[in-house]
């Protein structure tokens, strides 16, 4: 999304950040793009492809993001300070439009931004562009391991309601042996799960380090839709089942999906077990948060964490083998919901672009072809 910077003022930022204190919910964006696998002539995907899974989409993370013209809080020292973590060497700090010199030199922690003599009054107003990213890197991390060859990794946890729950991986690149001094090859990784090619001379008590990048949520709003709010505003899309308020950075494309963190639901599924090899797909949900039962057709009650557990967001990975008839899987989940369309609304007292509202559907109530 981009409008003209006559849109983007002090005020209106401000007044959103005010908002997102009070009102926001911590959600899960993960974009999506059409997979390669489709077939022209029918637009079907591939149910065998390994990087979509048969979805036809590519879910990924949205990446770095570009803020401009944000309202730069600053001392009479010089110290600008950014509402997120900048990225280093990106930074445009600006007086009445006008670009300020940086200091050579900034601070290692970038906890500020240093600009260079003569420093403007505190009093006077600046503004700065800049690239921000909410990727945090972790370094020697230790882990859990599941089974042979599945470790789990700790990620700091996220708090709103009363349930927390964590960041999302988003690359490891580096698994190490600390006791035999041996690198492990990484096969896949999901969410807070690793998977290596294999473990070899690993056993109970060494020390793993593992290294990787995580993405914490994003404090978005998500609002139902009312009759009254279907009937009285022109964005709301027949078919959505709520909106999505975004801060101006978010660029939201059709087929993202926003997942609540802070709400779960019930679910379950029938699963047979002799439609392929590998990790069962449970493509209704798309994120799963618990696994509470795995129960076969012989009433065989399969235990959770050792036998069976969640891998990536909707997928079960079967530590022991698989059962050998028809299960039924109870699991709580996190509502996911796909973005359908997005316009950014006008204040009408003021005539300025405010948020960006985007029309959402729960990810459960769709089929597989969503028209816009």
């Amino acid at each position: 999304m981009s409008y003209n910077n006559q849109f983007r003022t002090f005020q209106t930022v401000l007044r959103y950040d005010a908002a997102l204190l009070r009102h926001s919910q911590w959600i899960r964006w993960v974009t999506g793009i059409t997979c390669p696998c489709l077939t022209a002539d029918t637009g079907a995907p591939d149910p065998h492809c390994s990087v979509c899974k048969g979805r036809g989409k590519i879910y990924s993370t949205p990446g770095q993001f570009r803020i401009l013209d944000e309202a730069a809080k600053h001392d009479g020292l010089g110290h600008v300070y950014t509402s997120k973590p900048y990225m280093a060497g990106t930074v445009t700090v600006k007086r009445h439009g006008v670009p300020l010199t940086l200091d050579p030199v900034q601070p290692v922690d970038r906890s500020y931004v240093q600009l260079a003599l003569p420093f403007p009054k505190a009093y006077e107003v600046l503004s700065m562009d800049y690239l921000y990213t909410p990727d945090i890197a972790v370094a020697d991390e230790n882990s859990t391991v599941y089974g042979t060859n599945l470790l789990q990794v700790v990620v700091p946890l996220f708090t709103e309601r009363g349930k927390s729950f964590e960041g999302s991986l988003k690359s490891v690149s580096r698994v190490y042996n600390v006791t035999r001094d041996k690198l492990y090859t990484v096969t896949s990784f999901m969410k807070v799960y690793i998977e290596l090619a294999g473990m070899e001379s690993w056993v109970s008590g060494d020390i793993l380090e593992v290294d990787y990048v995580y993405q914490r949520p994003y404090p978005f709003l998500l609002t139902g839709i009312s009759p009254k709010l279907r009937y009285t505003q022109p964005y709301v899309l027949e078919n959505a089942d709520a909106t999505l308020v975004t801060p101006y950075w978010a660029q939201v494309s059709p087929d993202d999906l926003f997942t609540a963190m802070a709400v779960e639901q019930t679910g379950k599924v029938v699963i047979n077990p002799n439609t392929g090899a590998g990790n069962d797909v449970i493509t209704a949900y798309y994120d799963i948060s618990r696994l509470l039962r795995a129960v076969d057709q012989t009433g065989h009650d399969y235990a959770v964490g050792s036998d069976v557990v969640i891998f990536g967001r909707n997928e079960l990975k079967w530590l022991t083998g698989k059962p050998l008839t028809p299960y039924t899987a109870q699991f709580t989940y996190h509502p996911t919901y796909i973005a359908l369309d997005q316009m950014h609304t006008l204040r009408n007292a003021e005539n300025k672009a405010f948020v960006n509202r985007i029309s959402v559907k729960q990810f459960d109530r769709v089929h597989d072809k969503v028209e816009y």
